[in-house]
């Protein structure tokens, strides 16, 4: 993967994000400085869990996120509906809420999403492409992955 896909998300994922996490730290009474370290924390995090770096953390695994977890959550195939390993730091949110998956060390599985071949390739149509609503036949976007993934079982 690299470290790099770490910085490959939506501006508007930042706005939304940022701002359901830094909020409440600042109403219970967290200053600037300390919404920087989490910032600074979070984000060496997400580096971390994007590098192609082996370590073994051993019985840690259960409680933090690592790289050989986390790129399950990029895999093209999936067997949740709704993706795996979404724990950005702490990997006990995906053993607790059944969303765990780790079948075996990912360094060669495909990454993406199906149909990526049709996505956007300029950087303003990838920008705008969330926004856009992609209705053809009536049913937007969202109706026709549900259509395909029930086509699928």
């Amino acid at each position: 993967m690299g470290f790099a896909a770490h910085l490959r998300f939506h501006w508007a994922e930042t706005i939304v994000y940022r701002t359901k996490e830094y909020i409440p730290l600042a109403m219970i009474g967290f200053g600037i400085q300390d919404v920087f370290l989490v910032h600074i924390f979070a984000t060496s995090i997400g580096h971390f869990n994007h590098s192609n770096i082996n370590v073994p953390l051993g019985p840690l695994r259960y409680l933090f996120n690592n790289p050989q977890m986390h790129i399950w959550h990029h895999a093209k195939h999936m067997p949740h509906r709704y993706g795996a390993n979404s724990g950005i730091s702490l990997s006990v949110w995906d053993y607790l809420f059944g969303t765990v998956y780790m079948p075996k060390d990912g360094r060669d599985i495909a990454l993406g999403f199906d149909d990526v071949e049709q996505y956007p390739e300029s950087f303003v149509d990838q920008q705008l492409h969330p926004f856009l609503n992609n209705r053809s036949n009536g049913e937007s976007s969202i109706r026709k992955e549900e259509i395909k993934h029930l086509e699928k079982v």
